[in-house]
C-alpha cells in the first residue's frame, strides 16, 4: 500500500468519479482505476461497487475512508512541516488558541510581529478547545496556548503569563430595553432568552457564572450554543441576549455591551509547559505581551 493508492481511493470516495478524480491528481482515468484495483487485490476485499453508471462505497471501503482521510491529512501535514524544516528555518514554534473573534484580531498581529523579529522561525498554528489546548500543553504537543487562567491554574508543570484580566458583559441589541443601564443586575435577566455557552465546552469560570444565572433566574428560557461566534450568529437573528467576558464581545455597530453586576471576572493569557526549554517561547511571550499592552491602553 502507498501513498499515491490512499491519494487516489480518498479522492474517489469523495467524488464517486472516475475521470473526476483523474483530473484532481492530474493522471489518467485508468491509472486512477489501476490505483484502485491494486489497493483491492493487496487487501483481499472490495472498497467500491461500480457499474456503468454509479460508484460507491461498500461498508468496509466507508469503515477505510473514514480512517485513512485523517491519516491522509496528517501524512500531508508532515510532509509540509518536512519540507518547511528543509529550508533555513532554525526551530519551530507550535500555538494553540480557540479562534475567537477576539483572537482573530489579536493574533495576526502577534504573529506578524514576530515574523519580523524573528525570521527563522517556522509556525504551526492550531485550533482547539480549552481542554484539547490544555491536553496538548501537558503532552508538548503546543509549545503555547492562549487560554483563561483557571483552565490550567491547578497544573505545576505549566506556566502562565497573564495577558488580560476581564468582566463580564451583556452583549444586547441597541435598541433594546436595557440600553440606558449603566449595569445589568442578574435579576434583570428573569424574564429574558438567555443565549449560553454549552456548559461542556465553556471554561470553568464561565461555566460558574453560567450556573448562577440559571440558579437565580429558573423561568428563563435558555439556548445553547457551541462558541462565541455562533453566539453572535444567534444575537443578530435576534433570538436573545448573551453574556460573556468584555474581550471576546462583539464591537460591531449592532450591539451595546453593559457590564453585569457581578464580582466574578477571567484572566486570559499565554501558558506553556515548564519542561520547555526553548527560547523561542519566551521572545513570543514578550512580543504578545507587548500587543497586548498596546491595544488595552
Amino acid at each position: 500500500m502507498y501513498f499515491k493508492q490512499i491519494e487516489c481511493f480518498v479522492q474517489l470516495a469523495e467524488t464517486f468519479n472516475f475521470n473526476t478524480t483523474a483530473k484532481l491528481l492530474y493522471i489518467s482515468q485508468p491509472a486512477v482505476s489501476q490505483q484502485i484495483k491494486t489497493l483491492e487485490s493487496e487487501f483481499g476485499f472490495k472498497l467500491f461497487i461500480r457499474n456503468k453508471r454509479n460508484v460507491e462505497l461498500t461498508p468496509a471501503g466507508v469503515s477505510f475512508y473514514t480512517d485513512m482521510k485523517d491519516v491522509l491529512t496528517k501524512t500531508n501535514i508532515a510532509i509540509s512541516k518536512a519540507k518547511n524544516y528543509a529550508m533555513n528555518y532554525k526551530t519551530n514554534l507550535s500555538i494553540c488558541y480557540e479562534g475567537t473573534l477576539f483572537e482573530q484580531e489579536m493574533m495576526p498581529e502577534i504573529l506578524s510581529y514576530y515574523r519580523i523579529n524573528y525570521p527563522d522561525i517556522h509556525f504551526y498554528i492550531k485550533h482547539a478547545d480549552y481542554k484539547e489546548s490544555k491536553k496538548s500543553i501537558i503532552d508538548q504537543k503546543s509549545d503555547i496556548i492562549f487560554t483563561v487562567q483557571e483552565n490550567i491554574q491547578s497544573y505545576s508543570e505549566i506556566s502562565y503569563c497573564q495577558l488580560l484580566k476581564s468582566t463580564f458583559v451583556c452583549v444586547i441589541p441597541k435598541d433594546h430595553m436595557f440600553a440606558k443601564k449603566t449595569f445589568i443586575g442578574i435579576e434583570d435577566l428573569k424574564n429574558e432568552t438567555l443565549i449560553l455557552l454549552d456548559p461542556i465546552k465553556c471554561p470553568p469560570e464561565m461555566a460558574r457564572v453560567q450556573n448562577k444565572i440559571q440558579r437565580l433566574c429558573p423561568d428563563a428560557p435558555i439556548l445553547f450554543c457551541d462558541s462565541e461566534i455562533i453566539c453572535t450568529t444567534m444575537m443578530k437573528g435576534n433570538m436573545g441576549i448573551a453574556f460573556m467576558p468584555s474581550f471576546v464581545a462583539p464591537t460591531d455597530r449592532y450591539y451595546l455591551t453593559i457590564p453585569l453586576d457581578i464580582t466574578e471576572m477571567v484572566s486570559y493569557g499565554a501558558a506553556w509547559n515548564k519542561s520547555n526549554k526553548k527560547k523561542e517561547i519566551s521572545d513570543f511571550i514578550k512580543v504578545a505581551t507587548y500587543i497586548f499592552g498596546k491595544h488595552l491602553v
